[in-house]
């Protein structure tokens, strides 16, 4: 694993994580220890995949990608 699958599975987890704290909120131990299981079950399926990679990239940028430079402005040239 690189450290853009590394990324973006963080990005992924802290989704997973804030959903769980918004929806689950005065649930029972049980519901919270069996919620975080799925998200550790899918996670660990998505590190099989690109998807996290493909997300770092979208999210942070492609840092193998070359610089994207503005092209230099020219003056038109006057017209005769």
């Amino acid at each position: 694993m690189d450290e853009l699958q590394i990324r973006g599975l963080a990005m992924m987890l802290a989704i997973a994580l804030g959903v769980m704290l918004i929806f689950l909120r005065g649930q029972k131990r049980a519901i919270w220890l069996f919620a975080l299981a799925l998200v550790v079950v899918s996670l660990g399926y998505l590190a099989t995949t690109q998807a996290p990679r493909d997300l770092a990239i979208a999210v942070l940028g492609d840092p193998g990608a070359p610089a994207v430079t503005a092209p230099a402005e020219t003056k038109p040239k006057p017209a005769q």
